[in-house]
């Protein structure tokens, strides 16, 4: 199955990190070129149909949108599924076992999210009109953390997304990823009511906010045990930046 790294040109090391982190699984690994949102000019982002006018986002946050833009436009025209993942993520060693397991149990799907933010809230649908919400410790993988969870073994379901944060490994289908171009972009600054944080509005700041005001509306699903598990460290981020501006 074809997959993406995202990374930029100009962090060859946090994809060699990723390559020696993740050898273990069994993936021939293909590196994606991310896009450079310090490179990207309104009249770029409104070519694309990136980001409505005037919406206020970081360079970073549309670098990161204009790459997943491209490997869904990608997925789309080759009629081809395809696995995503972010280049600071840990994989489980078992991941391709389990997806060939966890596949054939869903009839139709649009995307599924192998792994999510550690520091923040999963929601999912154990039943219809029962959810569960759930948070984790340790809020943050350290090394000894992810190896232990490289060798996990424990099962793996793939259950109805409601929320998650951070989707740092995701499978999307032809379908989900024309579902995806249609429902996500262009991303605006929408509310979004996050159930599992006490009810609280949250205004959108990038993929997350959008995707997380969509998941009701596609077949979407999250794996619970997850497969991926990102370090989510926004001290060497390239999304999680303070250059926040209107675009258009």
């Amino acid at each position: 199955m074809k997959n993406f790294v995202v990374n930029l040109d100009r962090c060859p090391e946090k994809y060699q990190r990723f390559l020696e982190r993740n050898a273990g699984c069994g993936i021939a690994f293909e590196r994606f070129s991310a896009v450079n949102g310090l490179e990207l000019t309104d009249e770029d982002v409104m070519a694309m149909g990136l980001v409505a006018p005037g919406s206020k986002f970081t360079r970073g946050a549309v670098g990161g949108a204009a790459s997943l833009w491209r490997i869904l436009n990608w997925i789309a025209g080759q009629n081809e599924p395809a696995l995503v993942f972010e280049d600071d993520c840990t994989i489980r060693h078992d991941v391709i076992a389990r997806l060939q397991e966890l596949l054939p149990s869903l009839e139709n799907w649009d995307f599924l999210v192998l792994g999510y933010n550690t520091d923040s809230v999963l929601d999912i649908e154990i039943a219809l009109g029962m959810k569960s919400m759930m948070t984790f410790r340790p809020r943050h993988p350290d090394d000894r953390s992810e190896t232990a969870f490289q060798l996990a073994t424990s099962p793996v379901a793939a259950f109805r997304l409601n929320t998650c944060f951070g989707p740092a490994g995701n499978l999307i289908s032809p379908a989900g990823a024309k579902r995806l171009l249609e429902l996500c972009f262009p991303m605006d600054n929408r509310p979004v009511q996050i159930e599992a944080l006490g009810n609280r509005a949250l205004a959108t700041h990038g993929l997350d906010g959008m995707g997380n005001s969509i998941y009701r509306f596609m077949r979407a699903y999250a794996c619970f045990a997850p497969l991926v598990v990102p370090r989510n460290d926004n001290s060497t981020s390239t999304t999680f930046t303070h250059d926040a501006r209107a675009w258009g």
